[in-house]
């Protein structure tokens, strides 16, 4: 295993420091967080903010000890300058995806650095796919190449049924940003992986091909029997979930005062009107 070098540090310390500062600041942590609405508004900042903040210090250490096991493996085999590279290419390309997916629904929020490290995490399978990594409840070490396939997969499932907290879009975009800029500043990965790169990029690459051209055919997504579902149709039904939010708060200003609003209700409120 390779050691921690100056870039790998100089990352998890800012990380460290902005978690930290929001933590403290809850207007600080909305400031920074990504919300489909501000980047619709043209707060670009957010795009590169939001993955220096985390929800809690739980949230903190998963994503600050994943990026510490693989850090070295890239850093030790690119170079400082190649791990910024790719740590910011793909914290970009996994809130872009993010972005994209839920364009029509302007109160999505995310954190988190979890998409950048997808990146770094994919770029050390493609440089090392023969390394043997272990997964928690799985009693036994599984090549790097396999995790990366379970972990496309999972992206992708969860991408779809959208049942948990987790950013699958940001994770998925990530992971495919520090593939492709692997490739792109370390050619000679091509020569010596290209099964595993070949065996990550296809559904992968499939997948996005349906996002972008074909949503409708991401059914799962949407269950409940509504088998023609469409991406217009889940922007109306967002529509009328924020109207409902909109009208609890008017209702809740109208009972007990504007003072008793939170703070994210406030911001709420300040979107529509």
């Amino acid at each position: 295993m390779y050691s921690l070098d100056t870039a790998a540090i100089i990352v998890m310390a800012l990380n460290l420091i902005v978690s930290w500062s929001a933590f403290q600041n809850r207007a600080r942590f909305e400031d920074t967080l990504l919300r489909v609405g501000s980047l619709n508004d043209g707060q670009w900042y957010r795009l590169f903010s939001s993955a220096f903040v985390h929800v809690d210090w739980t949230h903190f250490f998963f994503n600050m000890f994943s990026l510490f096991v693989f850090a070295g493996k890239v850093e030790g085999n690119l170079g400082s300058a190649f791990f910024i590279l790719i740590y910011l290419g793909s914290l970009l390309g996994g809130n872009l995806l993010a972005w994209f997916y839920h364009r029509t629904n302007p109160e999505y929020r995310a954190v988190g650095a979890s998409g950048a490290v997808s990146g770094i995490i994919f770029s050390a399978i493609i440089l090392e796919p023969g390394m043997n990594l272990y997964i928690f409840l799985i009693p036994f070490p599984i090549p790097a190449w396999i995790y990366g396939l379970i972990f496309i997969f999972y992206s992708i499932y969860g991408i779809g049924r959208q049942h948990d907290n987790i950013g699958h879009e940001a994770h998925l975009g990530g992971a495919l940003s520090g593939l492709a800029l692997t490739l792109i500043l370390a050619p000679f990965v091509i020569q010596e992986n290209a099964l595993t790169i070949l065996y990550l990029a296809v559904p992968s690459l499939a997948f996005l091909i349906i996002m972008f051209f074909k949503p409708q055919l991401l059914l799962w997504n949407y269950g409940n029997g509504k088998q023609n579902f469409t991406v217009d149709d889940h922007y109306h039904e967002n529509k009328s979930e924020q109207e409902k939010e909109l009208n609890r708060i008017l209702e809740k200003v109208k009972r007990s005062g504007a003072e008793s609003l939170s703070p994210e209700e406030r911001h709420f409120i300040e979107r529509h009107f």
